[in-house]
């Protein structure tokens, strides 16, 4: 397996940040938010809205570690939309 490193800018509709392999199992995914705005994750639906489906990643070099089985996919959506880059997503592929 190798390593997977991503730099990505997270808008304000739900931008999928995360896809694991098919043929992979469990793999954690470490996403970090380095932006002054929190993001939120979910599926494809998430939103920004208070109680919505999805969690949130809060402002300013937070992050949150998830285990994703084979296929998964993490979208992220921000009510401003973050600077450039700044959120890293790391996983093994």
């Amino acid at each position: 397996m190798a390593l997977v490193h991503l730099n990505a800018t997270v808008n304000t509709i739900a931008t999928r940040i995360v896809k694991t392999s098919t043929g992979s199992g469990y793999t954690a995914v470490q996403i970090y938010n380095r932006d002054n705005q929190p993001i939120y994750i979910g599926d494809a639906n998430v939103t920004v809205a208070v109680g919505a489906n999805g969690g949130s990643v809060l402002a300013s070099n937070s992050s949150v570690q998830l285990w994703l089985n084979a296929g998964d996919e993490v979208y992220a959506i921000s009510t401003g939309g973050t600077a450039a880059g700044a959120v890293s997503i790391i996983y093994s592929a």
